[in-house]
């Protein structure tokens, strides 16, 4: 039966092939020749038919081909100078060794009548909208399948050998025109489809209701002011940042009446075309002007002096964007990322896309700053500033950007501006010796790329003398703190922990001294790189701290319970210890005589309870050290911004890594350094949510386990098989993750989606946290709702978690383990909860084993 269904759907993949078509390939040769790959939906197998072989996603015409002994070389038609060659060899039982003269080495390869990844449609399973028309509006060719079941596509005819699905990705067609073949592969986007062919990729959009039109449809650009501003599409137009629908198109002699209405209000514009790319366009005020149907802006006729607003960082507003996606390849939500100073990392702020491709997304900043538009999709690079509103466009069939309202002069500089690439052109050998370049030699190719793209800004200059003054800034400030950035990121390849003087002197004196770009925020690598600077500069100076001194203020300030005599012994062992340090040895003997065994036994008994807090006591001592080192090299800057951005964003770092209150002395003195009102408040907000939070029981407080009872274990595989042994019958997902772990803590947000979607199922969340405070590790479990009646969270004792740690190589955080029901391990490397899909997959899958 199985070679029945093979030559039934041989019969069907040939039966439409013209007569014509005067084969070449022989019989035992046609099918689809498949081979294993490393990744399911890589390009696994050759279709080969009478005269066209598939190579790579493209179906070639055969020119020749000589048989020699059973060894069959094909020479493949690319339509172009370069070599395409096919050699099969003994093909036999559906077996072959199989050759283009593009691979290293020859494959084996299975044969199969078609490929089976593809599920072939009849007639009556090729997706409905196949039968309305489609059209490309730069080609004006059509794309649709006729009453007669042929595929009119690049203005011809053709037959369909066959359509079918590929893996749920896209849709397949094989073609044939006479002795043409065509494999045509297609994606169904948000509102277009994507075709790809020997052709080449096109987008094909719904053909308009009103054909009149495609006579102006596009961008129109004011030959005068040179801003976008008429966009007209099949079934709107885009005017002043609003979307009007159309009334109305009319002919009006040799003009066009187009008729707009919305919210019940008529707006009527004549349009006089004086050729495909020049037009008249009279508005219902009269106002006549010409317009450019460009891709591109011509060179501003003004100059703009206009400098970037800068509010010093007294306030957030909101920027708003307003945009049309034409044919955009994914319906993913339109994102705008950038640096936040504060938190020192990338936020991202999204706009999702309705059934036209319109989006409006909202972006709190708090001073002007460098964007990145829809950079998963065609990312750009933009600047904001606080409460501007714009409108974005951007067709992804012919690469048109352009923008409309607030700055759109400026905007439009940028969405056309292609940067300077340094590495585009490099060989891998010279890329290998930039990286591997010792440090003065690395500073001498940096400052020739930085000089390559000042020539480069200027030749760009020259072509267009009045570009903007922010235009002119911006990109000449990215330039140099791009470099700055390289350089810097240098700081962790260092050996002796210090530049090179002729290289810091470089960075001191070029990029630092020569003051911040204005505001800071304008540019993203200036962020980075004074990161980087001063916590370079920071780190010149070592801290450490002494345990006996964290006791000893622990034991004056009463934060322990001990009885007179454990203080005694504590504070004289202290003393001895520090007597010690000194070389004293007179008095260390004096003291050493009343220290008697059992005041040692006391004192180590002491240290052994509270060594915890002990520890904690010191890592909180050591983060505010580091923070006054950090304050007394941000005191040393002179622009008062970079200074205080620097002091708040160290208070945010403090608390990100520390997730508690400073105590209020310690908070006090820090926050005389800091003088802007805003980050004050923002900072006080933080110091007074930790304060409260600490003050709020865990909720589901069982949820945090003791394991008193198991202090005395002493191997790691009966320590953990006791502490999963009350969860046997269910699926336990265990996360090895620490306080002070920011891609740890960047998971949390993401878990409580997929505990809703394990809701009511046999699953267990089980926390390990490594090296973790108490308070911050309650209050992270309160911040991100970690605790449930289905979660489990331990803070091991320090030995206790090095021997879980060490008996499953835990040696990166955060590490996701998935354990089934009978206790085994069924993964190491289980889904992160940001992999909500796969986590919910293969946690169900366990639950039905």
């Amino acid at each position: 039966m199985k070679n029945l269904a093979h030559l039934l759907t041989l019969i069907f993949f040939f039966y439409l092939i013209p007569a014509n078509a005067k084969p070449i390939v022989p019989k035992n040769l046609h099918g689809f020749w498949s081979y294993k790959v490393t990744k399911v939906g890589n390009w696994n197998g050759t279709l080969i038919n009478d005269n066209y072989v598939e190579y790579n996603y493209r179906m070639y015409k055969v020119d020749s081909l000589k048989n020699n002994n059973g060894t069959y070389k094909m020479w493949l038609n690319t339509g172009d100078k370069t070599s395409l060659t096919l050699e099969i060899k003994t093909p036999n039982e559906g077996k072959a060794l199989l050759k283009f003269n593009k691979w290293e080495k020859e494959i084996s390869c299975t044969w199969s009548a078609s490929d089976p990844d593809i599920k072939i449609y009849n007639k009556n399973e090729t997706p409905s909208y196949y039968f309305g028309k489609w059209v490309n509006t730069p080609s004006h060719s059509d794309f649709y399948i006729t009453a007669k079941h042929k595929m009119l596509y690049q203005n011809k005819e053709w037959d369909i050998v066959w359509a079918g699905n590929y893996m749920d990705k896209e849709d397949r067609f094989l073609l044939k025109n006479k002795d043409s073949c065509r494999m045509v592969y297609v994606h169904k986007l948000v509102k277009a489809l994507k075709v790809n062919s020997l052709e080449g990729l096109k987008i094909y959009a719904p053909i308009a209701k009103n054909p009149l039109v495609y006579q102006f449809l596009g961008n129109w650009i004011n030959d005068e002011t040179n801003e976008w501003q008429y966009g007209f599409f099949e079934d709107f137009a885009i005017y002043h940042k609003q979307v009007y629908p159309y009334k109305s198109i009319e002919k009006n002699g040799k003009s066009l009446k187009i008729t707009l209405l919305k919210d019940g209000k008529e707006r009527n514009i004549q349009f006089t075309a004086k050729n495909d790319s020049i037009a008249q366009l009279v508005d219902e005020q009269g106002t006549s002007n010409v317009y450019l149907l460009k891709k591109e802006f011509k060179a501003n006729s003004t100059k703009d002096a206009t400098a970037f607003k800068d509010n010093h960082f007294a306030r957030v507003d909101t920027a708003v964007i307003t945009g049309y996606l034409r044919n955009p390849t994914s319906n993913k939500p339109f994102s705008v990322g950038f640096t936040d100073h504060l938190k020192d990392e990338q936020v991202n702020y999204y706009g999702d896309l309705d059934s036209n491709g319109f989006f409006t997304v909202k972006i709190p900043l708090l001073n002007t700053t460098q964007v990145f538009l829809d950079w998963e999709r065609n990312g750009v690079i933009d600047v904001i500033e606080p409460g501007e509103h714009y409108f974005y466009f951007e067709d992804f069939n012919t690469q048109v950007r352009s923008t409309m309202g607030d700055n759109a002069g400026f905007h439009n500089e940028l969405l056309n501006y292609r940067y300077y690439g340094p590495y585009s052109r490099t060989s891998e050998s010279d890329y290998n010796a930039r990286r591997n370049a010792d440090l003065l030699s690395f500073l001498a190719i940096s400052k020739k790329e930085h000089l390559k793209a000042t020539e480069y800004l200027n030749k760009h200059l020259a072509k267009y003398p009045n570009a903007s003054n922010r235009f002119k800034y911006f990109v000449s400030e990215g330039y140099k703190y791009k470099m700055g950035f390289d350089l810097m990121q240098k700081r962790f390849t260092l050996k002796q922990g210090k530049f090179p003087e002729p290289f810091i002197n470089f960075v001191n004196d070029s990029l630092y001294k020569n003051t911040p770009p204005k505001p800071f925020t304008l540019v993203r690598d200036f962020s980075s790189f004074k990161r980087d600077y001063f916590a370079y500069l920071a780190s010149n100076e070592r801290n450490s701290v002494k345990w006996d001194d964290v006791l000893a203020e622990m034991v004056f300030l009463k934060q322990i319970n001990l009885s007179v005599k454990e203080k005694e012994a504590v504070l004289a062992e202290i003393e001895l210890n520090e007597i010690g340090s000194t070389k004293d040895s007179l008095k260390y003997l004096r003291l050493l005589k009343g220290f008697s065994p059992e005041k040692r036994k006391l004192a180590d008994s002491v240290r052994r309870v509270y060594k915890e807090q002990i520890i904690d006591g010191a890592s909180q001592k050591l983060a505010f050290k580091a923070f006054d080192r950090e304050l007394k090299v941000a005191k040393g800057i002179g622009n008062e911004d970079l200074r205080e951005g620097i002091i708040a964003s160290r208070f945010y770092k403090y608390f990100e890594g520390k997730h508690s209150a400073m105590p209020d002395t310690v908070f006090a003195r820090f926050m005389g350094n800091l003088k802007n009102d805003f980050y004050r408040n923002e900072i006080e907000k933080l110091q007074l949510t930790y304060q409260n939070m600490s003050k709020v029981d865990v909720e589901y407080k069982e949820s945090l386990k003791r394991t008193d009872h198991l202090k005395d274990a002493k191997n790691a595989d009966s320590l953990f098989a006791e502490l999963i042994k009350p969860y046997k019958g269910k699926v336990i997902y265990v996360d090895f993750w620490g306080t002070w772990c920011a891609p740890c803590k960047g998971e949390m947000p993401f878990v409580k989606p997929v505990k809703e979607a394990l809701k009511g199922k046999d699953v267990v969340f089980m926390y390990f946290a490594n090296n973790s405070p108490e308070e911050g590790w309650k209050n992270i479990i309160k911040e991100y709702e970690l605790s449930s009646e289905n979660a489990v969270h331990y803070r091991l004792p320090e030995t206790q978690q090095n021997m879980i740690e060490t008996r499953f190589s835990i040696n990166s955080f955060p590490t996701y383990i998935l354990i089934d029901k009978e206790g085994n391990v069924n993964t190491m490397k289980a889904p992160r909860p940001s992999d909500k899909e796969q986590l919910v997959a293969a946690v169900n899958t366990l639950l039905t084993k």
